[in-house]
């Protein structure tokens, strides 16, 4: 709380010093270390506004998306501030591509897929688990066409397949199964979507052989 007192006075005073946009870098850090995120938001995007010349600008942009990221809720409750840092962080990369921090700035951005992803898989299951299997369907399609390196893909995998199993679309639950089997084959939901999938080829093809005494007959 002191520098910030300090940091205003030397802003007010001296504007145009080589020092000014240091101090009001620090001055956003400052505000950032008590968690004031909203204020140092504030203070970071004064920096690139007014100091477009400063070697600080890359600094000043990512620590504004970190200012958004420390008011995220869980995506569960309110996406919002989830879709505002996953905005602020793309548009640092494509701003300032060469910056040191767009690795971390990409680490962060993964973290929000995941977590925006969780949002729509829970969603899923509990349409599933109350026998809407077409919108448990809708949801998870949303985790695999929106955050397809999440986390929750190979879940969703399997969940979208049970889902096309309770509706006996017997050969889409396969394909889903044989591409959980295929593609993540050390997740812990791997070793029961093969005896799920071994499960299914045996109906699937009991039925095929069913279909054609039909047709003999």
């Amino acid at each position: 709380l002191d520098a910030q007192k300090h940091l205003k006075r030397f802003l007010d005073v001296y504007p145009g010093h080589a020092a000014a946009d240091s101090a009001q870098l620090l001055l956003g850090m400052s505000q950032f270390q008590v968690k004031s995120y909203a204020e140092a938001a504030v203070e970071f995007s004064i920096l690139v506004r007014e100091f477009p010349r400063s070697d600080l600008l890359d600094q000043a942009s990512y620590q504004e998306c970190l200012c958004y990221k420390e008011q995220m809720s869980k995506a569960q409750l309110d996406p919002t501030f989830a879709f505002r840092t996953r905005s602020c962080l793309n548009e640092f990369i494509l701003r300032y591509p060469d910056s040191p921090l767009v690795e971390p700035a990409r680490s962060s951005l993964q973290d929000i897929a995941n977590g925006l992803a969780e949002k729509e898989f829970r969603l899923g299951i509990m349409w599933t688990k109350m026998k809407r299997y077409r919108a448990g369907i809708i949801y998870f399609d949303e985790v695999l066409q929106k955050y397809p390196t999440s986390l929750w893909v190979p879940d969703t995998l399997f969940w979208k397949a049970r889902c096309h199993t309770e509706r006996k679309q017997y050969d889409e639950a396969i394909e889903l199964l044989r591409l959980l089997v295929d593609s993540f084959p050390d997740h812990k939901v791997t070793d029961q979507a093969k005896r799920e999938l071994e499960h299914l080829e045996k109906v699937r093809a009991a039925e095929r052989t069913s279909e054609q005494a039909g047709r003999q007959r």
